[in-house]
């Protein structure tokens, strides 16, 4: 099988948890993406200005100050169709889990396997390979 080459695709990676944050960016960067990382939204939002263009955002849902959600929207607002993956070791609500359902976003649960992760940014990147 060969390996798409996604070196082209640059994640912004927003965990709070720094082992989570290392572990993910470091296996992401092994699959050939460009990782950007941070452990809170407002870095995030400056390097979500300061970078070209990215592609993914995936964020934890539950952080000290703002929440992935509230970053989402932010970041929302200043590039519409921009793809979301909100990760969590805690309980979504019934309620937050409407609201990522709404905004077309994807949910993956902490502890999650690498392959599972992997699988899911792949498909979530596949339009952007599409398009282009």
């Amino acid at each position: 099988m060969v390996r798409e080459d996604v070196s082209l695709r640059s994640i912004l990676l927003v965990d709070d948890d720094v082992d989570v944050r290392s572990l993910t960016r470091t296996f992401l960067e092994h699959e050939g993406y460009r990782v950007y990382s941070s452990g809170d939204a407002a870095r995030a939002v400056q390097i979500f200005s300061s970078v070209p263009r990215i592609d993914l955002l995936i964020t934890d849902v539950y952080m000290p100050e703002r929440s992935g959600l509230e970053l989402a929207l932010d970041l929302r607002a200043m590039r519409a169709g921009l793809p979301v993956l909100m990760i969590s070791g805690g309980l979504v609500e019934e309620d937050q889990q409407a609201r990522l359902e709404e905004e077309g976003w994807r949910f993956l649960a902490k502890p999650f396997l690498l392959p599972d992760l992997l699988a899911t940014v792949h498909g979530m990147l596949e339009p952007l390979r599409v398009g282009r």
